[in-house]
C-alpha cells in the first residue's frame, strides 16, 4: 500500500533488545496524507524499523511518500494492527 502525506509529528526513537541479544530500533512518525478531495484527511501512525530508519532525519512538515504493510497481532487476547513502513522518502514541498 501507499500514501503520501506531510510528517504532523515525530515520536522519539525507541531502542533495545530482542529475546535474542540483538539490537534493534524503531522510529515513529504521524502521517497525514495529501488529499484535497476529503474534508477530513487521515492520519496514520507509521513505523520504521532499523535500517528502514533514515540517515538524515524526517522532520516535521517534511512531504514523504510511504509504501507500508498492514500487519496485525494478537496479544493477551487482544487484536492490533501495526503499519510498518517498506519504504518512505522524501519529497520536494
Amino acid at each position: 500500500m501507499r500514501i503520501q502525506g506531510k510528517i504532523t509529528q515525530v515520536l522519539p526513537l525507541k531502542e533495545g533488545l530482542s529475546q535474542q541479544g540483538t539490537p534493534w530500533k524503531k522510529q515513529t512518525y504521524v502521517v497525514m496524507e495529501d488529499d484535497a478531495e476529503k474534508a477530513f484527511p487521515n492520519e496514520m501512525v507509521v513505523d520504521l524499523f532499523n535500517d528502514k530508519i533514515p540517515e538524515t532525519p524526517l522532520v516535521v512538515g517534511q512531504r514523504v511518500d510511504v509504501h507500508f504493510g498492514i500487519r496485525t497481532r494478537e496479544y493477551n487476547g487482544r487484536v492490533y494492527n501495526d503499519v510498518n513502513v517498506v519504504r518512505m522518502r522524501k519529497l520536494e514541498n
